[in-house]
């Protein structure tokens, strides 16, 4: 007889399989010793040769599928009716195992003649690849018998029956299953009455499981996140397990807490998630959480209480206003909350009620940190063609002394950047928007962007390694409110479409408004004027290093790290008679470096608003990851890319569109020698890339002709000409 049978229904996500069965097979049992049983339940496409793929590198798999969608519980029953094994073992499709667990399960149930053995899981945002975890904490350092105190611990977020090792006999005998009727909280019954059938139970020690947190609600939702957008199914489907339970833990105090306050959880993230119930609604609601909130009240704030008690009551209006309270608690920060949140509140009350200005433009450009790139761009043009027709709103945190024109300026989330936001017709931004700005039907809202990708973005990327774990979810929220997206040729209008997850007749492919100044007639002297402003000696030929932010490098949301990865000194040495080197950051970058002892080599440009003209200052320019490439390849100009964690960057972190080694314009760059090296030889590596450069020039810059601005303002405008 084998020892285990894995069970593990499919459903959607096959981007996880490949981790999930590799994880499988490093667990180097005998393949004769355990079987994979597959469950597909309504399953997309392409998962029977992903199975054959593995099954041909040894993985003892079968496979069972039917067409309805009939849920988790189903498939779960359906793969104990067909386990052959000893032991039996769940798993979601998109976890995977940490190596030695399974090892681990068996031989503490074997030593111990364990009906039921826990492993501990670690939840995870990450691949297999590059798992990190946010829990370190272990719950026992040696195998040990289980208490209900070590179960109330275990399950202090979620009762799940992954992980865990089960005898298959004692499932047998008690006819235990799980709960066909329920789509959420199955495993809450199913593990409750495992755990009322035996007290044979341990904790295994050195035993991990990956849960897999999704970031992708949007396309791949965990079924938490799922039940979340049905509250009333959420609920319904908790009472209907708890009434379930609750006769299987009357002489288990700490059972009875556990599962009573699973059910007021759920009362909270019900009504937070916009569950309504009539006052006079006829249900057993209120008893069974009357019932519950006794025993587990001290554990919630005094808000929750507040709610729960309503709730208990019968008063569910009463119980909605305080969970509208708790998500304003949430939002605040400080004892009077975030300044944004009263905006909000007066933007609701006054702005709302206000006539949208149809001569009203709001320009933003990096969250109003500068006046640059292609709004700046679209601005100047509108004002040059149609002067004082428009009134022009800048969101600009700080003065710009290059700015053109006179237009209103206001701080980014300030009050008057509410109201403006609000009022205005037409809207112009590069980055994503606010969280509270509300686009209205009547609003034209034109996204430029900021680059022709090289990274993964968005929906492509199938970890996200940034500060923002909510990036997917929050995108595609912003992205919803745009009428307009700018790209500057096919390949960016391609991943546009897919990666955002955008209607591909919204896509404007019109070559970017902030490249319209390379092709100037005065582009010469706008790069003998930058040199000036920096204060470069004009014989000076300049190097101008532009590289990216890393997205696991960060103090927090929006403010990344950098090292610098050049060796100066040694750049120095050899470069200093001819170049100068202009380092210039990301915006997302928040470190700022003391570049004092290279002063007359090293200028730090990073604070400098416009980097479009810094390309026309720049004799070559050095990059790693940055978009900043396919701008500067419209000038035709020397390019290096210094990837010294190539690897890490490529295969880990995000990915990319281009096949770096053979499709980029210019050499790649690993170690400092290399720089100076290629330094040397600028001319034998311009002939080098010759071909390749005028083919990239060909697929990247096509549209950027100088009149792009014209294009983009066209678009944003062409509305108001039709009225």
């Amino acid at each position: 007889m084998k020892s285990i049978s894995i069970i593990i229904p499919f459903h959607k996500g096959l981007c996880f399989l490949k981790d999930l069965f590799e994880s499988i097979l490093d667990q180097k049992l005998d393949k004769d010793d355990y079987e994979v049983i597959c469950l597909g339940d309504a399953p997309e496409e392409g998962v029977v040769a992903k199975i054959e793929e593995f099954e041909s590198l040894g993985l003892p798999v079968r496979y069972v599928q039917w067409i309805e969608n009939k849920g988790t519980g189903f498939s779960r029953n359906k793969g104990l009716s067909m386990a052959e094994g000893r032991y039996v073992y769940f798993m979601d499709s998109d976890d995977y195992l940490l190596p030695g667990c399974l090892k681990r399960l068996l031989s503490c149930a074997e030593t111990n003649s364990a009906d039921v053995v826990f492993g501990q899981i670690k939840p995870t945002f990450y691949k297999r690849k590059s798992y990190v975890s946010d829990s370190h904490e272990e719950y026992t350092d040696t195998d040990k018998k289980g208490t209900d105190a070590d179960i109330a611990k275990l399950f202090g977020s979620e009762i799940t029956a992954l992980n865990t090792l089960i005898r298959r006999e004692i499932l047998i005998d008690n006819s235990l299953h799980f709960n066909e009727d329920v789509s959420f909280f199955s495993d809450m019954s199913f593990v409750m009455g495992l755990l009322y059938v035996t007290s044979k139970y341990y904790l295994a020690h050195n035993a991990f499981y990956a849960k897999r947190e999704h970031n992708d609600p949007i396309h791949l939702p965990q079924l938490n996140q799922t039940a979340k957008r049905n509250p009333e199914k959420m609920l319904c489907d908790m009472l209907t397990v708890y009434n379930e339970v609750y006769p299987l833990c009357k002489n288990q105090p700490k059972r009875k807490n556990l599962i009573s306050y699973m059910l007021c959880k759920c009362v909270i993230a019900a009504f937070d998630a916009g569950l309504v119930i009539k006052n006079d609604a006829d249900n057993d609601i209120s008893g069974i959480v009357k019932s519950a909130y006794k025993n587990v009240y001290s554990r919630f704030s005094f808000l929750n209480r507040a709610e729960l008690i309503c709730v208990s009551y019968g008063k569910y209006t009463l119980a909605r206003l305080f969970a509208a309270l708790i998500v304003i608690q949430r939002k605040k920060s400080g004892r009077f909350g975030n300044s944004i949140q009263w905006y909000r509140l007066i933007d609701k009350l006054i702005f709302s009620h206000m006539k949208r200005r149809d001569d009203w433009i709001v320009f933003e450009s990096f969250f109003g940190n500068a006046y640059n790139d292609s709004p700046k761009y679209i601005y100047e043009y509108i004002l040059s063609e149609y002067k004082d027709r428009y009134t022009y709103i800048w969101v600009l945190n700080k003065p710009s002394d290059n700015m053109a024109g006179n237009p209103k300026r206001v701080r980014y989330n300030s009050l008057r950047h509410v109201y403006y936001a609000k009022r205005a017709r037409y809207h112009v931004c590069n980055v994503r928007q606010p969280g509270w700005f509300v686009k209205h039907k009547d609003m034209v809202f034109l996204e430029t962007w900021h680059g022709t990708p090289l990274k993964k973005l968005v929906f492509d990327m199938d970890d996200v390694h940034s500060a923002s774990r909510d990036h997917k979810e929050s995108f595609y929220r912003d992205s919803r409110k745009w009428d307009y997206l700018v790209s500057a040729n096919r390949f960016s209008t391609d991943i546009f479409e897919r990666a955002f997850d955008l209607d591909r007749n919204m896509i404007a492919e019109i070559g970017y408004p902030r490249n319209d100044i390379l092709k100037s007639d005065n582009a010469e002297q706008i790069g003998m004027d930058v040199k000036r402003e920096l204060g470069i000696p004009e014989h000076k030929k300049v190097l101008l290093y532009a590289p990216t932010w890393r997205d696991d490098e960060y103090h927090g949301s929006g403010n990344y790290k950098f090292s610098l990865a050049p060796d100066f000194d040694m750049l120095k040495k050899s470069m200093e008679n001819e170049w100068v080197i202009v380092l210039r950051t990301h915006y997302y970058v928040a470190d700022r470096l003391n570049l004092s002892e290279y002063r007359g080599f090293v200028y730090d440009a990073s604070g400098y608003e416009d980097v479009s003209r810094l390309y026309l200052a720049a004799d070559v320019c050095m990059t790693d990851y940055s978009s900043v490439f396919f701008d500067y390849a419209c000038l035709m100009r020397p390019i290096l890319f210094f990837v010294y964690d190539f690897d890490k960057y490529k295969n880990e972190l995000r990915g990319m569109y281009l096949d770096m080694e053979t499709e980029l314009p210019g050499p790649l760059l690993y170690t400092n020698e290399d720089i100076a090296s290629a330094m040397e030889r600028l001319d034998e590596i311009s002939a080098e890339y010759s071909k390749r450069y005028e083919e990239f020039y060909k697929r990247f810059c096509y549209l950027e002709d100088g009149t792009a601005s014209k294009r983009a303002a066209e678009l944003l405008l062409r509305r108001r000409a039709a009225d």
